[in-house]
């Protein structure tokens, strides 16, 4: 009788191992890359020759009005992407290395959390990167908890190094959640000013990196299962940012891929750090209350 029941107990335990969902079943795709465009300004969509990304947004769902937080520099915004909140509560108020002040929330790090943390907390074995031109990017990103990061050395005299390391990692590894970072476009805003022929000429230079880089899941055979994000950290006023303008704080967003909503303008208000929760609902990552940020509803 007792043999009887354990047989029976054995296979009703098989029978549930077999039909257990996998840990990541119900996300909405496997594979999240995000490409961030430095200093890509909403004032230069309609005029810029951007093909590749224009055409990827009838594929999916944007906005030309994605706001950035204070001040409308690089760190904040991009640390904002990630880590789901305002300087307030980041502690991130310039491009420095370290926090101005004290984050409200800390991970074992000593930063505020990322989607990079909250993954590496569930799925500690996924396969996460960063691939960056500008090399204090990883600052905020929170390197500590991704499995790779690459800064590329010489951006300027190499533009296409930022395509070949991307490739390269997403062919080889299949990453879950790799964030691209391009810095050209807001080299020649700096250089050359807002709206000029240099600036407006690499538009379609970087529009043609991105191109490339999204081939390269196609060549992983990654692509049917990846939801691609495309945001920008500020636009420009002038020679620079950092100020409260339009030119300066809208920035577009274009997301598409798996099981995302397909010739969707949002209009709904976005900030930078509704791209975090965004990013936390592809996964059904649980986010921390200090997050402000709320998922954008792009979702079919």
């Amino acid at each position: 009788m007792r043999k009887g029941l354990l047989v029976l107990f054995a296979a009703l335990l098989a029978a549930g191992a077999c039909q257990a969902p996998k840990g990541n079943e119900k996300d909405i795709a496997d594979h999240v890359i995000i490409i961030g465009l430095d200093g890509w300004g909403t004032w230069s969509f309609e005029k810029g020759d951007t093909p590749f990304i224009k055409e990827k947004m009838k594929e999916g769902s944007w906005t030309l009005y994605k706001r950035t937080v204070r001040p409308s520099i690089s760190g904040p915004n991009w640390a904002a992407m990630m880590n789901g909140t305002p300087v307030e509560i980041s502690g991130i108020t310039g491009n420095e290395k370290e926090p101005t002040f004290k984050p409200l929330v800390q991970t074992e790090h000593k930063a505020q959390p990322t989607f990079f943390h909250l993954m590496r907390q569930v799925r500690p074995d996924a396969e996460t990167g960063v691939v960056c031109e500008w090399g204090d990017f990883q600052n905020y990103a929170d390197t500590l908890c991704v499995s790779y990061k690459k800064k590329i050395d010489g951006p300027s005299e190499h533009p296409d190094a930022i395509v070949e390391e991307s490739a390269k990692y997403i062919k080889e590894k299949k990453p879950v959640i790799c964030f691209i970072h391009i810095d050209a476009l807001d080299h020649m805003g700096h250089s050359y000013g807002q709206g000029s022929a240099e600036y407006m000429a690499e538009l379609p230079k970087v529009d043609d990196r991105v191109r490339r880089i999204v081939e390269s899941a196609k060549e992983a055979g990654i692509y049917d299962d990846t939801i691609f994000i495309i945001s920008s950290d500020h636009g420009h006023e002038g020679y620079g940012h950092g100020g409260d303008t339009t030119n300066e704080i809208e920035t577009p967003f274009v997301i598409w891929g798996k099981g995302v909503k397909k010739n969707h303008e949002i209009t709904e208000p976005m900030v930078q750090y509704d791209m975090a929760a965004t990013v936390a609902k592809i996964f059904h990552l649980k986010t921390p209350n200090s997050w402000r940020g709320v998922p954008m509803d792009v979702f079919e």
